[in-house]
């Protein structure tokens, strides 16, 4: 059945989940940006969604302090990115795309999930777990930026279960094992590259979790990825 999001006659379709706007509380600008950059060379088709849910704390990019009184929802920021063009995280499915892309940022530790508060259990929210484990079961690339890979990792090694081979994935390098003590396997990767998890079909890049990275480097990183999982595709198409 075709999906009512699309228009046109581009043959690949990504779903691209944003977590906010601004790296401090929401999806990180650039590395959103770049993503939509490289998906549209390659003429994928896109579509936005984000959860309509109120960002956990807002911060004031100019200050990096807690706006305490302000209230803003992920849903209406992450819209400031996809120029309005922005669906409810509720409404995505994996069968409607071929690949699923996931900007870094802080929302994906403080909005998607509560990785940010460092508890021994992370929580993700339902509708974000659905659909990574929707398109990893059907065997559809994901694609993982910056601190991202860590909630996918932690999404799917629940899935798959300790007898399975660890989900390898990057966040540049990890000196505190995050990803082991998510479940997964670490990889070290310089920014301007990818590493592809070729058993699960995941893809990840560091971009900014090397907080003194160029501009260029992460959109290098991005693109390596985003290239490899639109190959991916095409060749098993």
């Amino acid at each position: 059945m075709k999906s009512r999001y699309f228009m046109g006659g581009k043959n690949l379709k990504a779903a691209v989940v944003l977590s906010g706007c601004g790296h401090l509380d929401g999806a990180e600008v650039r590395e959103a940006v770049l993503s939509l950059l490289v998906l549209d060379q390659q003429e994928v088709e896109v579509t936005c969604f984000a959860p309509d849910i109120n960002v956990t704390q807002v911060i004031n990019h100019k200050t990096k302090k807690e706006a305490v009184e302000e209230k803003r929802n992920v849903l209406v920021e992450a819209a400031r990115i996809a120029r309005g063009e922005i669906y409810d995280l509720k409404e995505a499915k994996a069968e409607d795309f071929n690949m699923l892309v996931v900007p870094g940022g802080y929302g994906v530790a403080r909005n998607l999930s509560d990785l940010a508060e460092g508890k021994d259990v992370v929580t993700v929210i339902p509708e974000f777990e659905r659909l990574v484990s929707e398109f990893f079961v059907a065997k559809k690339p994901i694609g993982a930026i910056c601190i991202s890979p860590a909630i996918i990792v932690f999404i799917l090694s629940n899935k798959i279960g300790k007898e399975k081979n660890r989900i390898k994935v990057t966040i540049g390098d990890d000196r505190e094992k995050l990803i082991e003590k998510l479940g997964g396997e670490h990889i070290k990767c310089d920014t301007g590259l990818s590493i592809e998890d070729e058993e699960h079909s995941v893809f990840s890049c560091s971009a900014y979790m090397r907080s003194d990275e160029n501009t260029y480097s992460v959109y290098q990183g991005i693109k390596h990825m985003i290239d490899g999982m639109v190959k991916k595709i095409n060749k098993k198409n």
